[in-house]
Order: C-alpha cells, then structure tokens, then sequence
C-alpha cells in the first residue's frame, strides 16, 4: 500500500480505492480440516482464531509486504478472497438460476450491505508538514502494529480522525454511505504443502481493481444476501524471493530476536497453480474462467 504514498485523501474516488485495497484478505482452506484451519494473509483487518492466526509481523520492500503467518501443517488452497466495497449499492436480484448453471461458474460472490460514515470538508485542510506532531505518531505506531508498511494507513486514520475533529467543531458534513462487503468463493487457484518445523517464503496474489467479472443479472436473494455468480476471477501473483527478503528490514530491527532466529532457515516454495497464465506476456496474470 506505501508504494503509492501521499495519496490525496480529500478525494472521494482515491478514499474508495484505498478502503477496498487495504480490505483484501486471501483466505487459504486446509483440504483436511475444511472451514477450520486456514492461513489469511493480505492488507485487511484479520479476526484473530487459534485455528487461523494471521500475520503476526511484516516487513515491506519496494511495492512488497512480507507476512509472517505461524500455521498449522498440511495442505493449503486458496479458494476464497473477501474485501469491502465503498459507495456501492446491493444489486438487483433475478429469480433463481438451475443448479446446473451455477455450477459451470468458477465461483460465487455473496454480497452483504454496509453502512460507512463519510465526512466532506468545508475547506479541506493544506498539508502544514507537521501532521506527526498531533501525539498519533508515525506509521505503524498509529495502527499499533508489528512490522512495516503502515504509512499511508496511517495517513487514511489521521484523515478519518481530522475529519471526526472538523465535524464536531461545524468545519466538516458527515452522512452515512452504502457500501458491500463482499465474500468471492471459487474452484481453488493455488495450493501449498507446509511442513511442521520449516519456515517458508511463497508468492503472495493481489486482486486487482476490476475483479472479479460478474456474470450478467446472475445475482439471487439467499439467507446470506445476494449472492452472484462469477464468469472468470483473475488474480495478480507476486513473485517472492530470499534475495529481496533479506533485504527488507528484519525482525531484529523490531526489536523481535527470536523470529528473526527462526526466519535464519528460510526456504522458498513456489505454489501449485491450478490455471495457466493469461498470456505468455503476463506469467504472473492468473485468469480463473467458468467451465464450458
């Protein structure tokens, strides 16, 4: 997320990209303990389960963030991506598809509504260069988080917090904004065997900003919301490498001598990927399509 900084906040179109960019979660499912073990990684918000612990510390490079995640062993797939989508409205719904149809799909979406709170400035506030002194602090002091990365989340919080102060004192208008959280489960795309004891470095997927490709008036009322099916989902894949990693900051540069000790082995494994690359001019392009 930091390799675009100073992003212009004041701008509601760059506020909507940056929550859902900042929202993604890549889920991982264990193909023996299904719907219990798992490995989330990404930007967004983790919840916290012993069965699912997320990043305990990151460290970024570049355009990279690199995740530490303790997990439990065996097989993992990723076959599911949740994330939030700012100023959108729930779709119009359609009488039920047959089974067989869906069933062609790569995979189905699940929409929920959601309700953020958006603030306009009367007079939006210049930059003074003196933004760190208000007593948040900087980075990931703001977030209260382990590891690097978390400028430009500091930056959006600093934003959200100014623009709590500016309404309270009649500078600011705030009005609720629709938005979905959206919940993307589809035919796994990668795969990845972990071993007890071992430490390993594997490639981390984006989803980009015009993904996934819903299908046409596909979306249906459940007890779980509207739920769409998808025509393809591809995914960005980023290439890790021990090179790069050792050249980003360490956990001992946190303050953190025992997982750095424990990073010491460090291995790299590429994932399995089930589907090809969209294009020979795009290896790291990853296109899901529904079965013809």
């Amino acid at each position: 997320l930091d390799a675009q900084a100073g992003r212009n906040f004041d701008d509601p179109a760059v506020r909507d990209a940056y929550a859902r960019q900042s929202s993604v979660l890549m889920h991982w499912e264990h193909t023996k303990e299904k719907g219990f073990f798992g490995i989330t990684a990404g930007p967004g918000k983790h919840k916290f389960s012993k069965a699912d612990l997320g990043p305990i510390f990151q460290t970024t490079r570049g355009a990279l963030a690199y995740q530490v995640i303790p997990v439990w062993p065996g097989e993992y797939r990723l076959n599911r991506i949740t994330y939030h989508q700012p100023r959108t409205e729930l779709p119009d719904t359609v009488p039920p598809q047959s089974a067989m149809e869906r069933l062609r799909k790569i995979g189905i979406a699940t929409l929920d509504y959601a309700v953020d709170r958006e603030f306009k400035m009367a007079t939006p506030k210049p930059p003074s260069g003196k933004e760190d002194e208000d007593g948040l602090g900087k980075g990931c002091e703001v977030l209260l988080r382990v590891g690097g990365g978390c400028d430009e989340a500091a930056r959006e919080v600093r934003w959200r917090i100014n623009g709590e102060i500016a309404f309270n004192a009649g500078q600011a208008d705030a009005a609720p904004a629709p938005g979905i959280e959206a919940e993307l489960l589809f035919a796994p795309i990668a795969a990845i065997t972990l071993v007890a004891g071992e430490a390993v470095l594997t490639d981390g997927f984006v989803l980009p900003v015009d993904q996934p490709v819903m299908t046409p008036d596909s979306c249906e009322d459940t007890s779980l919301g509207p739920t769409c099916t998808m025509d393809s989902l591809t995914l960005t894949r980023l290439p890790a490498s021990l090179d790069d990693f050792r050249q980003a900051p360490g956990a001992a540069s946190f303050n953190l001598p025992k997982l750095d000790a424990a990073l010491r082995d460090l291995t790299y494994r590429a994932p399995t990927l089930y589907y090809k690359p969209a294009s020979e001019a795009e290896p790291n392009v990853i296109r899901a399509a529904d079965r013809k």
